[in-house]
């Protein structure tokens, strides 16, 4: 998504020759937010791949297609917004699959990669939970663990607390959605 985008720009902008975007449905889109001409600037140096990097054996092929990796960035998100009383295990699940499922699966296949960089898009939510989103903070909270464990084993890893960011992706959805106010009441406004 949008995040991802913006994170590839930068990489390009630093001297990286190419980059690999992949997602489930292997194209780079969010209505109304402009990603398609967002990724016309980098598309001379960008691959979009269809992968569902929670499956590990998806996992490891895309990681074989790309052997000079050098840096992994998991920016995936998911949103599914349940109050716990009412949440089930698919509702947990569906969340999961997206960011601690794909973070395991990537973790997993990089065992036998030497990187210069592994970093996960966390959520402050993690550290602060989020009316309505158990599963997306407890989500997170894998993804803050499992660099701290990965970063024990002398490793690279490094997972980034975002809080909400307008203007692309997730977050500028929410905002849209739900206005300016989110996380506005515990001191933490939206990035742009």
């Amino acid at each position: 998504g949008g995040l991802g985008l913006r994170a590839a720009e930068l990489v390009l902008d630093r001297g990286a020759r190419s980059v690999v975007l992949a997602s489930r449905s292997g194209r780079v889109a969010r209505g109304g937010q402009g990603l398609e001409a967002q990724l016309s600037s980098v598309r001379h140096a960008a691959r979009v791949l269809s992968c569902d990097i929670s499956d590990a054996a998806e996992a490891v092929q895309l990681l074989r297609s790309s052997p000079s990796v050098q840096g992994v960035l998991h920016a995936a998100g998911l949103l599914h917004d349940r109050l716990v009383r009412a949440m089930s295990n698919a509702d947990l699940e569906l969340v999961a699959s997206a960011k601690a499922t794909a973070a395991s699966s990537l973790h997993h296949a990089l065992l036998q990669v030497s990187l210069d960089a592994f970093v996960m898009y966390s959520s402050v939510s993690s550290a602060l939970g989020n009316l309505g989103q158990a599963n997306y903070a407890s989500s997170n909270t894998y993804l803050d663990s499992l660099a701290a464990c990965t970063r024990q084993s002398a490793r690279v890893a490094r997972s980034v607390q975002w809080p909400m960011v307008t203007g692309a992706g997730m977050g500028q959805a929410t905002h849209d959605a739900l206005g300016a106010g989110r996380g506005a009441d515990i001191g933490l406004g939206a990035l742009d």
